[in-house]
């Protein structure tokens, strides 16, 4: 219990490895892989003369600084400002040696995954909530750079297990079962040759794990406490493993993985390390096009790369590992080369069969790097059709006609061509086509081809995405007909005042920067209810100024706020940015674009206007109305107006119209991009609150309230909804006060939150 109490208190320390490149690859690699034992074994470099970087977390209560380091020593340098976390250590940092991200989690629940920016310091989330895990705790994570698997590691300290993170999707894959052999596993790494490591906090020994069984087993006693031991990593530039450690001491060490020791110190580190990751190179540089799929069932299928060597040396060998209607790759071809462009053919067979393979290459200096597996089919015909995904047209604004039409469209031999077939309710006999054209991946996109003036309120508009693909079959395929209506406008307007102000068009001045606060109450009075799009934003014009306004910005965030006392700086998402003139007087609309914010119907609202000129003239005054604590400004010259700070809290706030559409609310028309669950407000509750999530395609959904036990207290959803935006309530009256968690299930969507009751 000691040691357990002492990693709870002491945070946690990551690494990762490899160098920063920027590459497309899979995110999904197969089953787990099995072990590599047959790798190059490299040579050690002495710890002192390590010159690798390395960036490690310096944390303390909830505050978190990214440093780097040089791997010989312990002198840390600041990298960004400080930021804070709440309910939440982090627990690892792990390196995608393919592209050069690098990758923080939380250890508890609803273990997210942020990308770690290793020039600002920023963390930006990537997953939400990773399921399947199978212990309480999300101890570790590791980048597998022999198969491009990225590896975790949980531990409830009765038992620990290893599983493969997909990283698009979070979904988390174990291997073997729960090991009692490891009970505190706490540190994940990955050795130059692929294999596994783990420290064990519990009984302070290193364990490898068996990336086929899940197995783990013992390497020997590291010969120190681990019980504050943060996290480890292998610099793969010379096979190094550093361990580092927290409190008491915040020490980083070196361990032989051959005998377990961890014994040799470099430093201590001034402050507590919370997360720990090494630069070095893998090996050379793999550059190569994966065949595509192929008519061509004799063969041969030629594979071209281009390989340079990391750093001095030259490449030694060039190689390609590869199987027929196996999933196992027993066969290896050496490459030739010409410089840096290597070539090596796979033999065909003559006969319908699937292809895969991977590009190893070796450097004289030992270092080695190898490429994903690929996967490619020869088939003599082809009969299957082209897949084509798409999410309906919902109800479109004449305003915003003609609407944009996007669809992904797959096919084992690629898409020769996408196009739209569509006509209006009361022109079934005019049927009009349009081509989509590819905008990246597997999208395709385009506007109808029509104009406003063909349309009118009330028409419904159908139509059908073809697609075709590149067989000589030419296999084609249609969607089901779909149908949206043309729809008009909807204005809610806050403000009855006639007080002129200069905000936010203060133009008299270079520059300026104007937020202003808007209550749920007045929303909603005014018809800007659950989950209205803002599509557009007017203000009544006094008085026209100038000049234009340049780096023009609109933004906005939901907010519990009740009044402004100074500019709030994070958490804006930007709605409009540009340049505006402010055109005419009487209501000027500026539209926003597209994905449009959505207002959630229950939290406040921030606006921002922002803008930076090198001249002035005049102001452009709008109406406004005496709102005390709503509006905060700040005008000057020569500064950067969407960055400055200061300002003072302006009396009368300028009246405003939002411009949606019919509809705004629990609407399966207005659909979203993107599965979301919204935290609940208000929170902290007694007793109810409101949730909001919004589903893009329908689907069986499920809303379950768990307590901090994990046990499962109410289902508030659990039906087949549309896809749209809803908003479910929670009477918590006969509940005790506490923490509780509320999770969306939706297909392969799952997402948790956690919401405090106060009684």
């Amino acid at each position: 219990m000691k040691k357990i109490i002492q990693f709870v208190l002491a945070g946690v320390v990551l690494f990762t490895a490899g160098l920063i490149t920027a590459q497309d690859f899979p995110t999904s690699f197969g089953p787990a892989p099995a072990e590599y034992n047959n790798l190059p074994v490299v040579t050690h470099d002495n710890p002192l003369n390590a010159s690798n970087r390395g960036f490690v977390f310096v944390s303390g209560t909830g505050t978190h600084q990214l440093c780097k380091q040089f791997m010989g020593d312990v002198t840390l340098t600041a990298v960004g400002s400080p930021f804070t976390t709440t309910g939440y250590w982090f627990g690892a940092l792990a390196r995608n040696t393919y592209t050069g991200v690098i990758y923080t989690m939380n250890q508890s629940s609803p273990f997210q995954i942020w990308s770690v920016d290793t020039t600002t310091g920023v963390c930006t989330q990537v997953i939400a909530s990773c399921t399947g895990i199978p212990e309480n705790n999300f101890e570790g994570m590791v980048w597998d750079h022999t198969t491009n698997t990225m590896w975790g590691l949980s531990s409830s300290f009765s038992a620990s297990s290893v599983f493969t993170i997909n990283m698009t999707t979070g979904v988390c894959t174990p291997v073997g079962t729960p090991s009692t052999v490891c009970l505190g596993g706490i540190t994940l790494m990955c050795a130059p040759n692929g294999s596994l490591f783990v420290v064990d906090i519990v009984h302070d020994n290193l364990y490898r794990v068996n990336k086929s069984t899940g197995v783990f087993s013992i390497v020997g006693a590291l010969g120190f406490d681990a019980g504050n031991n943060q996290d480890g990593a292998f610099d793969l530039s010379d096979g190094m493993c550093y361990l580092a450690s927290a409190g008491p001491g915040n020490i980083l060490r070196v361990c032989d993985t051959t005998t377990g020791s961890a014994t040799t110190v470099i430093g201590t580190y001034a402050g507590q390390p919370s997360c720990l990751t090494i630069v070095a190179s893998p090996g050379p540089s793999i550059t190569h096009t994966p065949l595509p799929n192929t008519q061509n069932v004799a063969g041969p299928y030629v594979v071209n790369a281009v390989i340079t060597p990391i750093g001095s040396g030259t490449i030694s060998s060039g190689k390609i590992f590869w199987s027929r209607n196996s999933v196992t790759l027993t066969d290896s071809i050496t490459m030739t080369n010409s410089g840096s462009n290597y070539t090596g053919s796979i033999p065909g067979n003559g006969a319908n069969s699937t292809y895969r393979y991977y590009i190893k290459a070796v450097q004289s200096s030992g270092k080695y790097s190898r490429t994903p597996e690929f996967q490619f089919k020869a088939m003599l015909s082809d009969t299957s059709k082209p897949i084509i995904s798409h999410t309906p047209i919902g109800n479109c604004p004449k305003t915003f006609w003609p609407a944009t039409l996007s669809a992904d469209v797959t096919d084992e031999f690629g898409i020769d061509s996408v196009w739209v077939r569509w006509y209006k309710s009361n022109a079934v006999n005019n049927v009009k086509h349009f081509k989509l054209l590819p905008t990246g991946g597997t999208n395709y996109s385009a506007e109808f081809n029509s104009t406003r003036n063909d349309v009118n309120i009330g028409d419904s508009i159908f139509y059908k995405i073809f697609a075709k693909d590149n067989s000589t079959n030419h296999n084609t395929d249609s969607t089901a007909v779909y149908k949206f209506k043309i729809i008009g406008p909807s204005y809610g307007c806050i403000g009855p005042g006639n007080i002129p102000s200069n905000y936010p068009f203060t133009t008299y001045w270079m520059d300026g920067r104007t937020q202003m606060l808007l209550t749920a109450s007045e929303l909603n009075a005014a018809g800007v209810s659950n989950y209205s799009p803002l599509m557009g934003i007017g203000f009544y014009v006094l008085s026209i100024g100038g000049p234009g306004m340049s780096g023009f910005n609109i933004r906005f965030q939901h907010t519990t706020l009740t009044s402004l006392t100074e500019f709030v700086t994070n958490g804006w998402t930007t709605a409009y940015s540009g340049t505006y003139t402010v055109s005419g007087t009487g209501w000027q609309y500026i539209y926003m674009t597209s994905p449009h914010f959505s207002y959630n119907g229950i939290s406040n609202l921030l606006i921002e206007i922002c803008y930076d000129n090198n001249a002035y003239t005049s102001y452009s005054t709008v109406t406004s109305t005496y709102a005390p604590g709503k509006t905060w400004g700040y005008y000057t010259d020569n500064a950067s107006g969407c960055t400055m700070t200061g300002g003072a809290s302006i009396p009368n706030r300028p009246n405003v119209c939002f411009f949606t559409v019919y509809g705004a609310g629990n609407n399966a028309n207005l659909v979203p991009n993107k599965f979301e669950l919204s935290q609940n407000y208000p929170n902290p509750f007694n007793p109810a609150t409101k949730i909001n999530f919004a589903i893009p395609k329908q689907g069986l959904v499920t809303m379950k309230i768990y307590d901090i036990l994990g046990r499962e207290v109410r289902t508030l959803v659990n039906e087949v909804k549309q896809a749209g935006n809803y908003t479910v309530d929670f009477n918590a009256s006969e509940f005790s006060s506490g923490v509780y968690f509320y999770k969306l299930t939706s297909g392969d969507f799952s997402d948790i939150k956690r919401m405090i009751l106060v009684k």
